[in-house]
């Protein structure tokens, strides 16, 4: 059986959010997203199970489900993991396909139901 602190490792620290030509932000992944709850304290939160699900080769999707101990809500972070194969060149020789994978991600906060509260960013 987890742990359920465990579970925090399948969560990263910090999204990035776009600013257009200014950059971008970092916010921390340790607050409740549920709608009227002002909880950035990681202690009152719970990480209660991830499931994961594979679209392709290409495509990972993890949610990891979070209990609330301020709201007493649920709600859910939606990781969506691109993977791409890198290609590597080296000099005096031919192209060749790394074994090695480049990733990026979206995360999404949902509630308990699913019900998709938007995109909060990039990992």
């Amino acid at each position: 059986m987890t742990n359920n602190n465990d579970l925090w490792n399948e969560v990263p620290a910090y999204a990035y959010i776009a600013l257009g030509r200014r950059g971008q932000e970092k916010i921390s992944l340790d607050q409740c997203f549920l709608i009227g709850c002002d909880n950035q304290d990681k202690k009152l939160l719970e990480p209660l199970k991830v499931e994961e699900i594979v679209n392709n080769d290409q495509i990972e999707i993890k949610h990891v489900h979070i209990k609330c101990k301020k709201c007493g809500g649920i709600f859910q972070l939606k990781l969506e993991t691109i993977k791409k194969m890198a290609k590597t060149t080296r000099k005096n020789s031919k192209e060749e396909m790394d074994d090695s994978f480049l990733s990026m991600g979206r995360i999404f906060a949902l509630d308990g139901t699913g019900k998709n509260l938007g995109e909060i960013g990039y990992f």
